[in-house]
């Protein structure tokens, strides 16, 4: 079964109504205080119902509990995508075999600069890596992938500061080529447009203690890291499948939610790369919880993110076992 999980405070969107036609009642709608009561879809989990430590009103982790919900349902395929980002014609469910190129090197690869010749960067990227080159291998191979990055044109997930001092037009990624990460590539990736398989299922957890605007990037690099000891690696892969209609923002609100994120990306990733963890599919629960207990020790998070992402680890250990 094929899930897709948003979560709003809006009435529906096109994108909503879209996504709807493209998974029916596996459209899993997160509710939280500000979402209207008249929804006309599925929504799940009113907001009065019980409350967990993953999933706090008011912030986006609260989608949490769409994925556990759709991993219950025994989903073999989640979309995690948001209510402004519309499905286009290249759209398509994806498969866990996907044909790319390979990043080349090690350290930070920016991997919009694949497929738009132009000065532009994700959420997320470190800014003092900015202009580090970007060397992709020449052979196409097939990789197995359980997670993969969607492009979203209009207007892609990149940061306040790329909007508030570059952007001019909307933005269209011209270059039909998939790429993936590979051993020691880094690149954040988004909750935009991404497909996760059941392998990475565990790695979905969005921390409740980062902002709005870092939590799903944070998300980011400890899956990368942790995917790395099943032997996968994230894949970007193209050409774009959404187009982003964006809900009205506040740049500057949004500078600030992600100044967290200019300041520790860059020590997140350096500290998770010099992590030691354990091989095999097995093990992916307990290398998440090695990487949140390293994060906080060097002070990235605070001491309760623990209890919110061991509550989450046994909920979805024992949805496993039922």
């Amino acid at each position: 079964m094929n899930y897709c999980v948003v979560t709003t405070i809006n009435k529906p969107t096109k994108a909503i109504e879209e996504l709807y036609g493209k998974f029916g009642n596996n459209l899993i709608i997160v509710g939280d205080k500000k979402t209207p009561q008249d929804w006309s879809y599925k929504t799940i989990l009113p907001i009065n119902e019980e409350l967990k430590l993953y999933a706090p009103q008011n912030h986006y982790a609260r989608k949490n509990l769409g994925y556990l919900n759709a991993i219950k349902n025994n989903a073999k395929l989640i979309y995690d995508t948001d209510d402004d980002n519309i499905p286009n014609e290249a759209w398509n469910i994806r498969s866990e075999d996907v044909v790319s190129v390979d990043a080349v090197g090690k350290g930070w690869f920016n991997a919009y600069k694949v497929f738009l010749d132009s000065n532009i960067w994700p959420r997320g990227f470190s800014l003092k890596n900015l202009k580090e080159s970007v060397i992709v291998s020449q052979n196409k191979t097939i990789k197995n992938s359980s997670i993969q990055q969607g492009l979203a044109d209009g207007e892609p997930d990149v940061d306040a500061i790329w909007r508030l001092a570059i952007q001019s037009e909307p933005t269209i990624f011209t270059k039909n080529v998939s790429v993936s990460m590979n051993e020691g590539a880094w690149c954040p990736f988004n909750s935009q447009s991404t497909w996760w398989f059941p392998k990475a299922f565990p790695l979905m957890y969005l921390p409740v203690n980062a902002s709005f605007r870092m939590t799903d990037i944070w998300r980011s690099f400890i899956a990368q890291r942790c995917l790395r000891e099943i032997g996968e690696f994230v894949v970007f892969h193209s050409p774009s499948e959404v187009y982003q209609d964006r809900n009205e923002h506040d740049l500057i609100a949004d500078f600030k939610d992600e100044t967290e994120g200019y300041l520790k990306n860059h020590l997140i990733v350096e500290i998770l790369d010099s992590l030691e963890l354990s091989k095999g599919e097995e093990n992916v629960c307990l290398n998440l919880l090695k990487c949140y207990e390293e994060l906080v020790n060097k002070n990235m998070l605070p001491f309760n993110e623990l209890d919110s992402v061991k509550q989450w680890i046994q909920d979805y250990k024992n949805i496993k076992l039922n």
